[in-house]
């Protein structure tokens, strides 16, 4: 059965616990001590939870996860394409459901099986009982009233034991049911691949287990990737171009599985391309000629050819070799020529704006060590969810400018360290404000790739 729990037990010493399944959302992750839901945790990495508290010596400690399945994943409508990465979140979403309905059917099982042991004990008692209360009556015929009360209570206890062994065939004939359904289902999605997709070739894990699987949608630079085996001779990765890969501890490696078009609809030409060139090949009706119409009807003496073409508007006044060395041709228009669009500012002069000039909030993934990819947008913020590291950023490029919206959760008092990329006035890193939902700016500017100069807006309000 697929590993969708953890269990441990608590010392009163250690805080971080790991856990081996895969997940969607940071949201499917449960913790409970001794059966109680907790959220006084953090995650200290993608596989690690950190308690605030060190759960007490001989806590039971379950980490487990249950999968969101009040929606799909992806949603298909018509005549919209239908991207296999869709169609695998969905069959990884039916995946998880089905692993997490069998893991509680099979609870269910030892639970139903547990009561049924109960009630078979209890029908042994009260059977016992009414040999009590049979032998009670045959010697005690002068006591008729204790005696008959005796059998009395002997029959509510056979009564009761009865009404529990029943109880407990319906529960074994429920949870059965409930595992051939999880059975079923985990059947039809059994031929799905359980790939984790990552964004590109830095947010492969750095730390993997034995069979997971890695799904690259942006497979640029993964040619330079290590340890990887099995990679086609001459492969460059591209933007356009998903990678699938998993990882094999036996030889301490990720191996190749497949590649392919991240958006394989972009291959082919859309309806109306197709009439657009059938238009361009034949002309409209009215120009094709055939066997009926004469060729003098699209070339009589009244529109010859000596009307187009005379001595005075002859080809070599339009055709010289100057005159054609002033046509651009097309393969230049992108390249070397700027095409014309109304909308786009050019980048090698100044720019006079008429209308407001902005670009929405990227937001980081809040982790032990916070990673920023500057190629993604100017502005940022996180909500740090505990004592939390700004990592060196990527894709850094001199004269970038912008800002960190940082903001403390529900509970307060985060830290926040940072790479020694940053630089601060004085030399001296700020401090956040820790009250609970604080936001602090931290306005930013790359002075080089590997120096970015930092001033604190503290507090904001």
């Amino acid at each position: 059965m697929a590993v969708t729990q953890n269990t441990y037990t608590g010392d009163g010493t250690t805080v971080l616990f790991s856990f081996t399944f895969p997940y969607l959302e940071t949201t499917d992750i449960k913790v409970s001590l001794n059966g109680t839901i907790t959220t006084a945790y953090t995650l200290a990495n993608a596989t690690t939870i950190q308690f605030n508290t060190a759960p007490a010596n001989g806590v039971a400690i379950r980490i487990y996860r249950v999968t969101d399945d009040a929606a799909l994943a992806a949603q298909f409508y018509p005549g919209s394409a239908i991207r296999s990465q869709d169609l695998n979140d969905n069959f990884t979403q039916n995946l998880y459901v089905t692993q997490e309905s069998n893991r509680d059917a099979a609870s269910a099982i030892t639970t139903a099986n547990a009561a049924t042991v109960t009630a078979n004990s209890a029908v042994s008692t009260a059977n016992a009982a009414t040999a009590t209360a049979n032998s009670a009556v045959s010697t005690a015929n002068a006591a008729t009233a204790s005696a008959a009360s005796a059998s009395a209570s002997a029959t509510s206890a056979v009564t009761t034991a009865n009404a529990a062994s029943a109880s407990a065939a319906s529960a074994v004939s429920t949870a059965n049911t409930a595992n051939a359904n999880a059975t079923a289902a985990l059947n039809a999605a059994a031929e799905a691949l359980a790939y984790t997709v990552v964004a590109n070739v830095a947010a492969i894990p750095a730390s993997p287990t034995n069979g997971d699987a890695i799904r690259v949608t942006n497979s640029t630079g993964i040619e330079s990737f290590t340890p990887l085996s099995g990679k086609p001779v001459g492969f460059v990765g591209d933007s356009g171009l998903t990678v699938e890969i998993y990882y094999s501890s036996s030889t301490s490696s990720w191996v190749w599985v497949r590649y392919y078009a991240g958006d394989p609809e972009n291959r082919y030409a859309s309806a109306a391309d197709m009439t657009q060139a059938q238009s361009d090949i034949l002309g409209l009706d009215t120009q094709k000629l055939d066997v009926t119409t004469a060729a003098s009807t699209y070339l009589t003496q009244s529109n010859a050819s000596s009307t187009y073409l005379t001595q005075s508007n002859a080809a070599s006044t339009y055709q010289t070799q100057a005159g054609m060395s002033s046509y651009v041709p097309t393969s230049a228009i992108g390249t070397t020529v700027q095409s014309y669009d109304a909308d786009t500012a050019k980048t090698d002069v100044a720019q006079t704006f008429t209308a407001a000039q902005r670009g929405a909030y990227v937001t980081l993934t809040d982790a032990a060590t916070i990673a920023t990819d500057l190629s993604l947008g100017n502005q940022f913020q996180v909500t740090l969810g505990g004592n939390r590291t700004l990592g060196a950023p990527t894709n850094v490029v001199a004269g970038q400018s912008g800002v960190n919206r940082v903001v403390q959760d529900g509970t307060g008092s985060r830290t926040l360290a940072y790479n020694s990329v940053f630089k601060f006035p004085g030399g001296t890193a700020p401090t956040l404000t820790t009250t609970a939902n604080a936001v602090d700016l931290l306005a930013y500017h790359c002075e080089t790739t590997t120096r970015i100069a930092v001033r604190f807006i503290g507090d904001v309000k």
